[in-house]
């Protein structure tokens, strides 16, 4: 018969260790949270009371005394035992072995003393020690078994209460630790070192444990355990670590699971507190058939999950006494939650086109919708149908799972069903809590489309207006919005990139969060608002400046300053991302001033910016930032990554030699020489290409003529560099070389690196269409149907992008071949790959190369702009620009400036990203250019001057080379005189060649032309200093020659014209010009 405090001991462990989660009947709509994995365990009570009833069992009479002598004296005369051997002799009189060492000994060879060991290990456990404790119960256990089976000591008593509570309390406190840890994620994401997380194998020990118990005490009753060791209170306390510790590992719920089987048979009723328990780890991945079957028991009858299984409710279960409906409410939130996260779980599968190893197979064929409609039954019909509360959690659990699969419009819906089954009056509040409309809000942010109705939502419970109307005589109150409410509506602009909308709203919040600054930082770094860095620095301004409140939420934090970074990247602003560099070092977040990362971020602002002419003072600025992280302390030492940034902004300036010096700093990266021949090509060397040629020599690809050739590794990303240099010089042939080389070596087994990818023929493509060859459409044709077969075949390479389709329509375009246009442009529609705006306009242009009349080529470009909108693609400022040059080759100036006009009232209403820029204007000056119009000139003078007072247009020499074309076409040689010398003063502008050589063209024009041959000259020889100054661009051609050699004969009217000129003074001309060939061959 036990003892008197056994008995006691039994009755209070019965009362207090009852499963994890603490629920309360819900007597209000109060519920705050709504987080869809949440977890309501509560052990705390739990653990306190057993802490007290172990002190109370040690503080027991002499029992701990008596216990502790019967081991010394078991372990004193454990050498006499009949079945020892002389080696257990032996070791017993030695000093006791430690815990690790027995640990190590066979199953089957412990000593009893060494079994004492172990077991007084486990007396007391302290929480960092549990699942040691757990892998030493584990073995006690297993040592046990083995020598029941052998009956190889007496029969007395080692595995005592204690040690098993012992070992469950510690894994409990350690469970609990984690119970702030709502979501999987946030849980990994906060371990710390000392912290004990239970993963699989842990979870298979605790099962291991539970049943070995049950063996050893139940079945085969055996003295060496005592038999109070295995009750139900062993499986509540494991079903509830098992169902705590799913919230990280998987398994765990199918431990939690097979536990409460065993506790099924054990228990006279359910305990809503333990089936709760079970279903939040089901909760927690999406477990909601077994959650469904779990509470179907638990409650006696098949829960109906729609109208047609309404009838299955009356049918009861025999057993054990269900769950009283009035404690059950949790237990359905839990359920709810369930079919939440499968309906998620679900909608990802379908996504990836993977199963979900968290989801139980027989859901996998239902989809996400049937999923939550199984949910909105159960709250609607079931649980009211059975008189269980309805609480904002109950409700909340559904609802967010429409809202995480973004479905705002259904959880609307679902919201005012609600709302009248709860509705007590014609006129009241909600019933709801603010938690459950920032869900319908959340799920508007990510519907498409849902923002006009999130905007409706949030103004209604800010402004307190009637929302709908449940009924035609209940109206409903929403609640008033909260700080969360804001950030969900904050977010939702995030997500549709509506920045201005973003920071006009934060402005509105009282005290802001980090998290509402947070998402408008990112809707402003989403949106097109060109002036969302200002706004970004002024938002970080706002937060620095409310820093003196109360509360660390209103607080500079990292994630923020990555955000604005991340900003600053996208638009190219580099001096701006110093600007948040130097605040961020300001705040002192980083423990020193060494924090490597937000410099690199800041190095990537400077290496994305976008305007050519600026790209120089940025790689300049970036360099100096990079000098400084160099010579920073107690930094490590700069990787290559980073000096590739650098290596990139010098690249993308054209700044050839500093990329090359660079070079020699460091060890360099397969792309870091890639980079170094971009640099090479941008930059206007008269060797460039020599130098790239060099580069590839220098990393080991064999040079020209060489008959024994060494294997070698030079990534395809290196060699692209360098065929798109050949694209932008147009040397076709020496990038079609290349391409065959590169095969040829791969063939050979030289080349050790992937042969040719899309990139490379887009690039050879590239260059071929820049060539005035005869056959070029052809060998583009040719080339784009090899990648074709290829890809076809598996060949290495992948389907043709539409990019290279557009290079081979450019090919067309400059070829002037419409219907090869055309064709290609259909057969595209046919294909998966969707034409673009430089598809249709690279077929424009291929009209106005073609030769058709001006009507036909007019027409067919409006129509091919009408395709354009209607397949989609919308209005385009590359599609105006084409039309414009079309009309501009016919001089149809006036119908220019109506396109024109056309053009920016569409930018008005929204129907075009962008409005009118540089090069439109152009064309419309080209227009006048060619027309006869009288007022042609006084037309193109003032389009030239309301160019230059709009500040979004910056003019570069094109826009200047319109205006002059205006007057050297109409020989107004001191007006054209005067705009060149605009130019030479200019310190942003650098004439070229045609500059100079419209000029002349305007002294040979012109109608007093006596001293035009003696001006041409005088131009002539400013071009040569020019060039030897150092701009090649100016550098005097065959064009320009001939225009020289027409002015000197426009100023000598006697002398006939050039087809006149005789041998001789051909020969004349030529010296005098210093030029070696006839301009006119």
């Amino acid at each position: 018969m036990a003892q008197p405090h056994y008995l006691l001991a039994a009755l209070v462990l019965a009362t207090l260790m009852a499963p994890l989660i603490a629920f309360s009947p819900p007597s209000q709509l109060k519920i705050t949270t709504s987080q869809l994995n949440s977890s309501p365990s509560d052990l705390s009570s739990n653990v306190e009371e057993l802490e007290l009833l172990r002190k109370e069992r040690r503080n027991q009479l002499g029992e701990h005394k008596t216990e502790r002598e019967e081991e010394e004296r078991d372990t004193k005369h454990c050498h006499i035992q009949p079945t020892s051997t002389k080696q257990e002799t032996q070791q017993s009189s030695n000093q006791k072995n430690s815990i690790k060492t027995i640990l190590s000994i066979p199953v089957g060879d412990l000593t009893q003393r060494d079994l004492t060991g172990l077991c007084n290990s486990i007396r007391y456990v302290p929480e960092e020690k549990s699942l040691w404790s757990l892998r030493i119960l584990e073995r006690i256990l297993t040592e046990v078994e083995r020598w029941e089976d052998a009956q190889r000591f007496d029969k007395r008593t080692f595995v005592k209460k204690i040690h098993i509570f012992s070992v469950l309390t510690a894994l409990t406190k350690s469970s609990q630790s984690r119970k702030s840890q709502r979501r999987q994620y946030s849980a990994r994401k906060s371990k710390k070192k000392n912290q004990q997380y239970l993963d699989s194998k842990d979870m298979a020990r605790l099962q291991n444990v539970v049943f070995l118990l049950k063996e050893l005490c139940r079945d085969k009753r055996t003295p060496y355990c005592d038999a109070d060791c295995y009750q139900k209170d062993v499986l509540s306390f494991a079903t509830m670590i098992a169902a705590d510790s799913s919230m990280i590992e998987a398994s765990a719920a199918d431990v939690a699971l097979k536990f409460i089987d065993e506790l099924e048979k054990e228990i006279d009723g359910w305990d809503a507190r333990v089936v709760g328990s079970v279903l939040n780890a089901l909760a927690q991945w999406g477990r909601a058939e077994e959650a469904h079957a779990l509470l179907s028991r638990a409650m006696g009858f098949e829960i109906a999950m729609a109208a047609s299984d309404a009838s299955n409710e009356s049918v009861k279960s025999s057993g054990i006494n269900s769950l009283n409906p009035a404690d059950a409410t949790p237990c359905y939130d839990s359920l709810l939650r369930a079919y939440a996260k499968c309906a998620l779980l679900l909608a990802d599968k379908k996504k990836s086109k993977r199963p979900s190893k968290n989801s139980s197979s027989n859901t996998r064929n239902a989809s996400a919708t049937e999923a939550l409609a199984r949910a909105r039954y159960i709250l609607l019909n079931h649980m009211p149908a059975e008189g269980m509360q309805i609480t904002n959690h109950t409700c909340n659990a559904v609802l967010s799972g429409y809202a995480a699969l973004g479905m705002g419009t259904e959880a609307e819906k679902l919201l005012q069903e609600i709302e009248t089954l709860l509705s007590q009056s014609s006129s009241q509040l909600s019933a709801l809590d603010t938690a459950c409309y920032n869900s319908v809000l959340h799920g508007f942010s990510r519907e498409r489309n849902g923002v006009s109705s999130a905007e409706r939502l949030f103004k209604a419970m800010a402004e307190q207006n009637s929302l709908h109307k449940a009924t035609s005589s209940i109206t409903i109150l929403p609640p008033l919005p909260d700080t969360i409410t804001y950030a969900s509506m904050l977010n939702c602009y995030s997500i549709n990139r509506m920045g201005e909308e973003a920071y006009s709203l934060v402005q509105q919040i009282e005290r802001p969060t980090s998290a509402c600054y947070l998402s408008a930082i990112r809707a402003l770094e989403r949106s097109n608002d060109t002036t969302s860095p200002d706004r970004v620095l002024s938002l970080i301004d706002q937060i620095e400046q409310s820093g003196s409140g109360k509360g660390p939420s209103t607080a500079l934090n990292r994630r923020l300053f990555n955000a604005a970074m991340q900003c600053m990247i996208k638009r190219g602003e580099g001096a701006k991302a110093e600007d948040v560099l130097e605040k961020y070092l300001n705040c002192n977040l980083s423990p020193a001033k060494n924090d490597i990362e937000l410099y690199v971020l800041a190095l990537k602002a400077y290496e994305n910016t976008k305007p050519a002419y600026k790209r120089k003072e940025a790689a300049e600025s970036a360099e100096a930032l990079f000098h400084k992280m160099q010579s920073m302390d107690n930094v490590p030492q700069l990787d290559a990554g980073t000096y590739n940034i650098l290596l990139n902004c010098f690249a993308r300036a054209g700044m050839s030699s500093a990329a090359e010096k660079l070079l020699e700093e460091f060890t360099p990266t397969p792309e870091s020489y890639g980079l170094v021949i971009k640099a090479i090509s941008l930059s206007d060397d008269k060797d460039a290409v020599e130098r790239a040629w060099n580069i590839l020599y220098q990393i080991g690809y064999p040079r020209e003529n060489v008959k024994d050739v060494e294997p070698f590794s030079v990534p395809i990303t290196t060699f692209n560099s360098m065929l798109k240099l050949f694209a932008r010089r147009g040397m076709a042939t020496e990038a079609e070389a290349l391409l065959h080389s590169i095969d040829e070596y791969i063939l050979e087994g030289k080349s050790k690196e992937s042969g040719p990818n899309i990139r490379s023929y887009e690039a050879v493509l590239e260059a071929i269409g820049k060539t005035s060859d005869l056959d070029a459409v052809e060998r583009a044709e040719s080339l784009v149907t090899r990648v074709e077969v290829m890809s076809e075949l598996g060949g290495g390479i992948q389907q043709p992008t539409l990019k290279l389709y557009n290079t081979l329509l450019a090919c067309y375009a400059n070829a002037g071949k419409v219907g090869s246009a055309e064709r290609l442009l259909s057969r595209l529609h046919d294909q998966s790959l969707k034409p673009d705006a430089y598809s249709y306009g690279a077929t424009i242009k291929a009209l106005k190369n073609s030769g058709k009349s001006k009507d036909i080529a007019i027409a067919r470009a409006k129509e091919l702009a009408q395709s354009l909108e209607q397949n989609g693609g919308g209005g385009n400022e590359i599609i105006f620009a084409h039309r414009l040059s079309i009309l501009a080759k016919f001089g149809l100036a006036q119908q220019a400036e109506n396109l024109l006009k056309e053009m920016d009232h569409k930018h008005k209403l929204g129907d075009l990203k962008q409005g009118p820029g540089i090069i439109h204007y152009t064309a419309i000056l080209n227009a006048w250019a060619k027309t006869d119009d009288n007022k042609a000139i006084p037309r193109a003078e003032a389009l030239f001057e309301k160019m230059k007072d709009d500040p979004s247009l910056d003019l570069d020499l094109a826009a200047y080379h319109g205006l002059l074309l205006n007057y050297a076409v109409r020989g107004m040689s001191k007006k054209a005189r005067r705009l060149l010398q605009v130019i030479l003063d200019s310190d942003t502008l650098s004439p070229n060649r045609n500059t100079f050589t419209m000029v002349i063209d305007s002294y040979s024009r012109s109608s007093s032309n006596a001293n035009a041959g003696l001006k041409a000259e005088e131009l002539l020889d400013q071009m040569r200093e020019l060039q030897a100054a150092g701009n090649s661009e100016v550098e005097p051609d065959s064009v320009c020659y001939a225009s020289v050699i027409r002015a000197k004969q426009a100023s000598q009217p006697s002398s006939g014209t050039i087809n006149d000129l005789s041998d001789f003074d051909k020969v004349q001309l030529m010296r005098e010009l210093q030029i070696e060939t006839w301009p006119f061959q």
